[in-house]
């Protein structure tokens, strides 16, 4: 049964093997997807269904580990192009994990560190992490803005769905959190 193809919803895939996502480090300098991490999605696509790639940043301000692969404008959609077109290649349904580092930014890639930004200005606890600037609520609209145009930059390069990454303590995750998130307006609150 694990080995049989499977409906899931629109997408048939061909086993119920998924491989979730998993950073690698390995894309270019300029947050595009280089050869190695091609070989390495090619490979996986090879056995399982589905593929979700690792965290893409969707902005600038999203960028929170070196060598982080993006789709942050239309200029990165060929790269992720070649990334969707690579796992499908392999016969895996390939989608696409959209990630913001919030306050979890590794602060040496950020020479302005006023783009390290959160729900609060609240220092996260752990690592070597610098205190983020809280978004403005046009800030934020923007940032959901990002997200929706890396969901059709996404559609354009040929992946066939789209995770959010709202977990691990990055951006999404920090609006959540009443440790991270302090504030008293729309985004603020209680959640109930």
């Amino acid at each position: 049964m694990l080995l049989e193809p499977y409906q899931l919803k629109a997408l048939t895939l061909k086993n119920r093997l998924v491989m979730a996502p998993m950073t690698t480090y390995s894309g270019n300098n300029d947050f595009t997807i280089s050869e190695e991490e091609l070989r390495y999605y090619h490979e996986r696509s090879k056995t399982i269904g589905m593929l979700i790639t690792a965290a893409v940043s969707v902005n600038d301000q999203a960028q929170a580990f070196s060598r982080q692969i993006t789709i942050k404008d239309d200029h990165y959609i060929p790269s992720m192009k070649a990334l969707a077109d690579t796992i499908k290649a392999g016969g895996a349904k390939a989608v696409i994990q959209l990630h913001h580092g919030g306050r979890m930014n590794d602060p040496s890639l950020h020479e302005d560190h006023n783009n390290i930004v959160s729900a609060s200005n609240v220092k996260a606890e752990r690592g070597n992490l610098v205190t983020p600037r809280a978004l403005t609520e046009e800030e934020i609209y923007q940032t959901i803005d990002d997200f929706k145009e890396a969901v059709v930059r996404s559609i354009k390069a040929g992946f066939d769905g789209v995770e959010l990454h709202g977990a691990n303590t990055y951006l999404l995750q920090q609006f959540f959190s009443p440790h991270s998130n302090r504030r008293d307006d729309v985004f603020g609150g209680s959640i109930h």
